[in-house]
């Protein structure tokens, strides 16, 4: 049985991080423009790579609050089937 606070604050965890996610892609893609052809400072590297971590982890999130979400969906027709 799911924690359905629980899994509230997976929702409200995720939708905080598309707003940031938003925001650091916006200014990324500011910055990259004025910096198209000039090498990356390893400062730069970094932190594409904290970014890009943060949304793969996001994108975790979001399938498994997904999962989740399907799993109740076949249980509830499951008990629907059975009565």
């Amino acid at each position: 049985k799911y924690n359905s606070n629980a899994t509230t604050k997976l929702q409200e965890t995720a939708e905080t991080l598309e707003f940031s996610d938003f925001r650091n892609k916006k200014e990324a893609n500011s910055q990259s423009q004025t910096q198209k052809l000039e090498r990356m400072p390893t400062e730069d590297i970094n932190a594409s790579a904290e970014a890009f971590i943060k949304n793969f982890r996001h994108h975790l999130l979001l399938q498994r609050l997904q999962s989740i979400e399907n799993h109740k969906q076949m249980l509830a027709k499951g008990k629907v089937a059975d009565k």
